[in-house]
């Protein structure tokens, strides 16, 4: 059973080991352009998690099941600008153990009735061209391809594209 709930600034140091667990993932495997000494310390993601809850246009979700995190969701304003202040940007991760198994339709689910109501119309995302198990998701919550960012992510001495996608609420 996966429970999705908002993060809290207590639940940092889970957060960065879910970051940290991602991170020690092979690169060919890994969705997200993360290395381990890129991610935040617990005090700096506890001090981002109390600055974001003050934000009525963003939102960090958590999933766990069996009382350890399992999933992180994030929407984040694309500007302070007001002419863009409808649409934020979705970043999604799931712990490799808990992959096709429910935890990011059930993040997706709370983001998306969270978005209307806080007055985003579009949701944008970015996601790797060769994971098509999110693109899978993502499209079946409504999320249209829209563009195709080439030769974006560097894992080594290769090059991985990733897709622009949108959903409009």
């Amino acid at each position: 059973m996966v429970t999705v709930r908002h993060a809290r600034p207590s639940d940092a140091r889970a957060l960065v080991a879910h970051q940290q667990a991602l991170a020690a993932e092979p690169a060919t495997a890994r969705n997200g352009p993360l290395d381990a000494d890129e991610i935040l310390s617990a005090e700096e993601e506890h001090g981002l998690l109390v600055e974001l809850a003050g934000q009525p246009r963003a939102l960090t979700l958590v999933a766990e099941s069996g009382g350890v995190l399992v999933g992180e969701l994030g929407l984040r304003p694309i500007s302070s600008r007001r002419a863009v202040q409808h649409v934020v940007v979705l970043g999604m991760s799931v712990a490799r153990a808990a992959r096709r198994r429910g935890v990011g339709r059930a993040l997706l689910t709370e983001a998306v009735a969270w978005a209307k109501p806080a007055g985003i119309t579009r949701i944008e995302l970015y996601v790797y061209a060769r994971n098509a198990a999110a693109i899978a998701l993502y499209e079946a919550f409504g999320f249209e391809h829209e563009g195709r960012r080439r030769r974006i992510i560097r894992e080594g001495d290769t090059y991985v594209d990733d897709l622009i996608m949108a959903r409009l609420l």
